[in-house]
């Protein structure tokens, strides 16, 4: 995972922007401010950069991905950010001790664990009480299936010709995704061809239906504040989103 984290989030940067946008459809400045973020799984760095941007006190983006880390606090310089730290650790076992932070945020990040349930449960020894974590999390669907065929035999392709071929895809998809589309995507400023490379090309991907993540969170003592059904253009490809309350 890590190495391939390593090409992703080193050629594609999302829209700071845009991406903002999207962030305050779950959190507010003033919610965030003066608080400690995690942001697990933190790619490159963008999220952590809007959390500090917007209040936080401080912000720790982790990831197992060097190139990752790299774009991370090359984007931290680039934004004159001081209140952000960017480190090398493992989802599975986080080296933090026990409520260390106020908001935990891990966007499509957990499915891509080995374990994403234990995953969850590092992220939630670590969050406060009155904390909040926010989940996004792939979708299981009736087209799962076709997804992970396509998948499992695109990964066995040469690593050097991944990028070649979602810039193909793209070509030939992009008419599909513009007259067949259910919904405007809410997280935007990402080109196709990177959402190509993380649908098809990612060696590590779970899918889950939202009832089996609220239930987890429910038995954990959280309580469901904003829930996001789809997140993407196509219920197939898309990430359902929970944001809840540590009680």
């Amino acid at each position: 995972m890590g190495k391939f984290y390593d090409v992703v989030w080193t050629e594609y940067i999302p829209e700071y922007r845009e991406t903002e946008k999207h962030w305050k459809i779950f959190f507010s400045p003033e919610e965030v401010k003066g608080k400690s973020v995690l942001d697990a799984g933190c790619g490159t760095g963008i999220f952590s950069i809007i959390f500090a941007n917007n209040g936080s006190a401080k912000v720790t983006g982790i990831d197992i991905s060097n190139g990752s880390l790299d774009t991370a606090r090359n984007l931290k310089n680039k934004f004159g950010i001081h209140n952000a730290e960017f480190i090398k650790q493992d989802m599975l076992e986080l080296l933090f001790p026990d409520e260390s932070f106020d908001i935990v945020w891990a966007w499509g990040t957990v499915h891509h664990t080995t374990d994403p349930f234990k995953a969850i449960t590092e992220l939630i020894r670590v969050l406060k009480k009155n904390g909040y974590i926010l989940l996004a999390v792939y979708t299981r669907t009736r087209l799962t299936f076709i997804h992970e065929i396509i998948r499992k035999t695109l990964i066995r392709t040469p690593k050097i010709s991944w990028k070649l071929i979602s810039k193909i895809l793209a070509i030939f998809l992009a008419p599909v995704v513009f007259f067949f589309k259910k919904r405007e995507k809410s997280r935007k400023g990402e080109k196709l061809e990177e959402l190509i490379m993380d649908w098809y090309f990612v060696p590590i991907r779970h899918y889950y239906v939202p009832d089996e993540i609220r239930t987890f969170l429910e038995k954990k003592g959280f309580v469901i504040e904003k829930y996001l059904p789809a997140s993407g253009r196509f219920d197939s490809t898309s990430n359902f989103i929970f944001k809840a309350r540590k009680q």
